[in-house]
């Protein structure tokens, strides 16, 4: 027994703003009638006593902990630099800035 009509396929198309062929119809009819046929077959498994799982891995968040390092100072930082000013990186201008 179909669980879905090509008027319903149809009706969907056209809240989906789709244009469909009348091959195009029958296709996805019957498609989506055995996508649904599965579904129903799933639905029908006795799982009584069986716990649902939403997650079968037991690590959850597994991270470093955070610790706190010293960093480079701001003369060691500019020491390696090409070029400096005022305390900071000097880069070439871009895109016309005004200096």
């Amino acid at each position: 027994m179909s669980q879905i009509s090509r008027d319903e396929v149809a009706h969907l198309a056209r809240l989906a703003r789709l244009a469909l062929t009348d091959e195009e119809l029958d296709s996805y009819a019957s498609q989506l009638d055995a996508i649904l046929e599965h579904v129903s077959r799933i639905q029908a498994v006795d799982v009584t006593g069986i716990e649902a799982t939403d997650n079968p891995l037991t690590s959850v968040n597994v991270t470093r902990p955070d610790t706190v390092e010293p960093g480079l100072s701001q003369r060691e930082a500019l020491s390696q630099a090409p070029a400096s000013a005022e305390g900071r990186f000097a880069v070439p201008r871009i895109l016309g800035e005004p200096e």
